[in-house]
This record gives C-alpha cells, sequence and structure tokens, in this order.
C-alpha cells in the first residue's frame, strides 16, 4: 500500500481548489456583457414588481387624525372606535420606534 506523502496531499488540494475556483470564471468569460442601456428599465420594473398589491395596503384604509380632538369628533359622528397611538421614544436613534411598544 502506497502512502500519500503530505507535499503530494497539499498539491492535489492546491490544484482542486484553484480549479473550482476558475472553473465559474472561465465559463463566464465567454458570454456576452449586457447593455447598459436597458438597465433602468429593468430596475424600474423590479421596483413595480415589488410594490405591495391593494390586498397588502389594508393599513391605508385606517381613518387616521392629527389629534385627538379630531379623532373623537369623528368616532363620535360615524359611531367608530379610537385606537390612540402615542410614542415617547428616542428621536436620535435609528429605527427607535421598532423596539418600543404601543
Amino acid at each position: 500500500m502506497q502512502c500519500i506523502q503530505p507535499r503530494s496531499a497539499f498539491r492535489v488540494l492546491l490544484i482542486t481548489s484553484i480549479a473550482t475556483v476558475l472553473t465559474p470564471w472561465a465559463a463566464t468569460a465567454d458570454k456576452p456583457k449586457p447593455d447598459d442601456r436597458d438597465i433602468p428599465a429593468r430596475i424600474d420594473a423590479r421596483v413595480d414588481a415589488w410594490q405591495p398589491i391593494p390586498a397588502e395596503r389594508r393599513l391605508d384604509d385606517i381613518g387616521w387624525a392629527a389629534d385627538i380632538r379630531t379623532a373623537l369628533s369623528l368616532a363620535k359622528e360615524h359611531n367608530r372606535p379610537v385606537f390612540l397611538f402615542t410614542y415617547d421614544g428616542c428621536s436620535d436613534r435609528e429605527n427607535a420606534i421598532a423596539m418600543q411598544r404601543c
């Protein structure tokens, strides 16, 4: 039985890793580069595809009021409840409202 020397095992490992790294690069080298003029149109199409559908925009159906007096008068007029959301957080931290509870 033949024993593999550490130096030859290192060479095999080195050649295998180089081939693994270079194979995908060599496969993409023959592909033509995409035309840069259509990039804005592709970005606009991706942005449009990510826009929420009406079912995902139910938050827009809520009747928002600027102050509590207006909210109470609208609630009385339409016989609806009022949900009062207050926020007493830190304005100097980014995403501070996400770490608070209502």
